[in-house]
């Protein structure tokens, strides 16, 4: 029998609360009546989360349609996360970048519709819509000073606006990702649970943003961490998110 919300919340922030305090953290959960936050609007850097505003801006502002048939040549490929930069291929689709971008990470995907917009003006769209969120360069450009920022809540909001775009929803079921929260629930499969997420990474980063469906259930939650890899290992970021995710998996079932 799944633990009620309230439980399962309070066994989240016990541990939460007992971990380092050098480990910086942004906690978000959710189900259709509830939801709780453990620092859930501390500003992090997003690595790629902000990736779910960039697709929210496309499809908040042009249709299925226009995102199939309008095509765009590639901009100067970067390193990091993703395929572009190996294919022959240079011109796609706008449907095809944001799908790379959200299911595979690209950031050359991520930069080419960075470019189409202009840095400025998407910056400003996100702002608007997500007040905790900053874009502030592209992605692989660390000439720049500030860093792409966000918190929870606002990577929840993204996400849960997501699932409504059948494009989005699609590029974000069982993305190239399946070593955090939902480590555990790749192993049993054969509960039919369905999930969408989005994770970054990065030097000291792992976040990930997620949605669980289960029959008629669903829950979202978002763990942002922030961690000095000299004092924290990864893989003890990782256990983690393992361990929370356990108890979401207790909290649906």
């Amino acid at each position: 029998m799944a633990i009620s919300f309230n439980e399962v919340s309070q066994e989240i922030e016990d541990i939460l609360k007992s971990l380092d305090k050098q480990l910086q953290l942004s906690f978000y959960l959710s189900n259709s009546e509830n939801c709780f936050s453990f620092h859930g609007n501390r500003v992090m850097p997003s690595a790629s989360l902000i990736k779910l505003m960039i697709a929210d801006y496309y499809c908040s502002n042009f249709s299925l349609a226009d995102l199939q048939k309008q095509t765009q040549k590639i901009s100067q490929g970067v390193g990091g996360s993703g395929v572009i930069q190996i294919l022959d291929q240079k011109v796609l689709s706008l449907s095809d970048l944001i799908s790379m971008m959200l299911s595979l990470s690209d950031n050359t995907a991520a930069n080419t519709l960075i470019d189409i917009v202009g840095l400025n003006s998407l910056s400003v769209w996100i702002k608007g819509h997500y007040s905790a969120t900053s874009l502030s360069r592209k992605f692989m450009d660390f000439s720049q000073k500030k860093d792409n920022l966000t918190d929870a809540n606002d990577a929840a909001h993204a996400l849960r606006r997501l699932i409504e775009f059948p494009l989005t929803k699609r590029a974000l079921l069982k993305q190239q990702s399946t070593n955090k929260f939902e480590l555990n629930f790749v192993e049993s499969n054969n509960q039919k649970i369905y999930f969408y997420n989005k994770t970054g990474e990065g030097s000291g980063i792992d976040h990930d943003a997620i949605i669980f469906r289960y029959q008629n259930r669903q829950i979202l939650a978002v763990l942002m961490t922030k961690y000095d890899p000299a004092i924290e290992s990864r893989l003890e970021i990782i256990n983690l998110f393992s361990e929370i995710g356990d108890l979401l998996k207790e909290s649906i079932l």
